[in-house]
């Protein structure tokens, strides 16, 4: 059959290099090019713009001919790929009976995160549940304080807290500091008993196996050369992979030996200095590995088409040098061992809070821990 959608061709292309870059494994590229083939010819055939293949009636009656494994993964990963890319915009309506500060939210939520579509269907259902509790206790949001949402947690603790937790503290942000409504961030207060827990602190890599683990880099490939970057800006700055892979070419500054990062988790902006060792590293990144394009993401994808490299492909970077080096733990190992040095150097707990850019005194003492673990460890061979 003749291809009536050649950039539909084009962009399934670059779609699976995108993946190829992502590192996924060979047999789920081939079940995910095998569903996007058989999608193509679907809207081939039905005579499918491109520009309306997210249409929720489009996708309802592709999946009730799809029974292929993974078909829905293909599918939201390429519409997500396609609107990164804008050339796709989709938009989910709230039914008439919810709040509209909800319906913002959710507009909101959809132009600065990139998720599947069973993930929003999830966040809309637990708003639409928060909704219909306030609307029960008659609270409106100017109302709201912490006892008021663990009572609607408390309610449904049966069910899956941690996802609830995580989507409502997301929500009670967006009310403080986008629409001003609540006189504090609520979200604050909303805290998981787990980061308090004192008897597990972070673990972080001693001397020896930092050294390890620098040795292992390799400077074959553009691969490798983006490995050795990342790995060092995480050991030299403690930045979490998120930040790496939003770092910016804006945001260094190879005169001063600093990096500035305007926007960080919390909202804290912090600049870092950066040692030698790391700016040679990021240079040889640039010349030798980073394609000359005009993006402005210090990281991207090696193949076309050089999209900005996402969290889990710093995490998998740092992760595949660790285990070729035999060096134990995980990515954020790298992060607690920066705290570690921090803290051996003589730097203050507010201090580490600052550079860590974390919003609770009470996660960074955590790391005073660590140093108690350490000493028991050297001077009393515990």
């Amino acid at each position: 059959m003749k291809n009536d959608t050649p950039e539909i061709d084009k962009f399934i292309s670059e779609y699976l290099l995108f993946l190829i870059d992502r590192e996924y494994s060979s047999p789920i590229i081939d079940k995910y090019e095998n569903v996007l083939l058989r999608f193509e010819t679907f809207l081939c055939e039905h005579h499918v713009d491109i520009h309306h293949i997210a249409d929720q009636h489009v996708l309802d009656s592709f999946s009730q001919t799809m029974e292929l494994p993974d078909a829905q993964k293909a599918i939201n990963g390429f519409i997500k790929f396609l609107k990164y890319k804008d050339v796709v915009n989709f938009k989910m309506t709230w039914p008439d009976d919810i709040h509209p500060v909800f319906d913002d939210y959710f507009t909101f939520y959809q132009r600065t995160e990139q998720t599947s579509r069973q993930w929003q269907k999830y966040i809309r259902k637990i708003l639409k549940q928060f909704n219909n509790f306030l609307l029960k206790k008659q609270i409106c949001f100017s109302d709201l304080n912490i006892c008021i949402v663990d009572s609607f947690l408390e309610e449904n603790k049966s069910k899956d807290s941690k996802r609830y937790r995580i989507i409502i503290r997301g929500f009670l942000k967006f009310l403080y500091y986008e629409c001003g409504i609540t006189d504090k961030d609520l979200s604050s207060q909303l805290v998981n008993a787990p980061i308090f827990n004192q008897s597990n602190p972070p673990k972080f890599l001693r001397h020896n196996e930092i050294k390890k683990l620098l040795d292992a880099t390799s400077f074959s490939t553009a691969k490798d050369l983006r490995t050795n970057a990342i790995v060092r800006l995480a050991l030299s700055s403690g930045l979490r992979p998120i930040e790496i892979s939003k770092i910016t070419l804006d945001d260094i500054h190879f005169k001063a030996g600093e990096l500035t990062l305007p926007v960080r988790k919390g909202r804290n902006p912090v600049t870092l200095p950066l040692p030698e060792s790391t700016i040679k590293a990021i240079v040889a990144y640039m010349v030798g590995a980073r394609p000359q394009i005009n993006e402005r993401c210090l990281f991207v994808g090696l193949v076309k088409p050089f999209l900005p490299v996402s969290s889990g492909l710093v995490q998998n970077s740092i992760r595949k040098l660790m285990r070729k080096a035999n060096v134990p733990g995980t990515p954020y190992w790298l992060r607690h061992t920066f705290a570690q040095n921090l803290l051996e150097s003589g730097a203050s707990i507010y201090e580490i809070q600052e550079m860590l850019g974390q919003d609770s005194i009470k996660t960074t003492k955590k790391y005073l821990h660590i140093n108690i673990k350490l000493m028991k460890e050297v001077l009393f061979n515990e």
